[in-house]
């Protein structure tokens, strides 16, 4: 599908559902915003070893917000060096992005990180938490 973009949404529960985001800007905003239930605020811009870009995408108000450990486990997992992430909230869109900050298809390796930390039930815990391993997508 070359006029769409392929992202994921992590829910707060670890159900995590692949989107198919238009490439028209306007169409494209109100999938984010439904996906979200509010506007969009970059949470997080990640640039990988391999020259792949991936962004958290969050709701801009998000103080009543369940907590999203999945989503904070994704990013620990994508970014290169060791970092705490803290305060994230509500449903979480990844994608990739473009020199000129435009939505692009993540990379294969950031798909598979990503789809690491879903649990086998919603809510439970994530296998490679349980093992106390490392995705090997990584």
């Amino acid at each position: 599908m070359p006029d769409t973009v392929h992202a994921l949404l992590v829910a707060t529960d670890g159900t995590i559902t692949d989107l198919h985001l238009s490439t028209n800007d306007t169409v494209q905003r109100t999938q984010v915003h439904h996906a979200l239930g509010d506007d969009a605020e970059a949470l997080r811009y990640i640039h990988g070893a391999d020259s792949s870009r991936t962004v958290a995408l969050a709701p801009e108000v998000r103080e009543d917000q369940r907590p999203n450990p999945y989503a904070a486990l994704a990013l620990f997992f994508l970014l290169d060096e060791a970092a705490l992430i803290a305060d994230v909230q509500g449903p979480v869109i990844f994608a990739g992005f473009t020199q000129q900050d435009l939505l692009t298809d993540l990379s294969e390796k950031a798909v598979n990180t990503i789809r690491t930390v879903e649990p086998d039930a919603p809510g439970g815990v994530p296998s490679v938490v349980r093992t106390g391993g490392k995705p090997s997508a990584r």
